[in-house]
């Protein structure tokens, strides 16, 4: 089970942007299905850009997938 989870939470690259207050990551490096659970959690969240996203909401969605919270189909 880990070996899948490491293949749909991959591990993304932090870096930051100017005026934004915390570390980005760009979702669009995700496999399509992981993409796809992760759109719909953020669904409704504040972002700091249309591409970009808070690593610390990546961060808390792979610990939710981890946990069987959000089941990635």
């Amino acid at each position: 089970m880990a070996i899948e989870f490491d293949l749909l939470l991959p591990e993304l690259s932090e870096f930051e942007m100017d005026n934004v207050p915390f570390k980005v990551v760009d979702p669009s490096e995700l496999p399509e299905r992981t993409l796809k659970a992760f759109d719909a959690y953020m669904r409704g969240s504040a972002a700091p850009h249309r591409v970009y996203v808070y690593s610390h909401d990546y961060s808390r969605f792979c610990m939710l997938v981890r946990r069987g919270d959000i089941i990635i189909i």
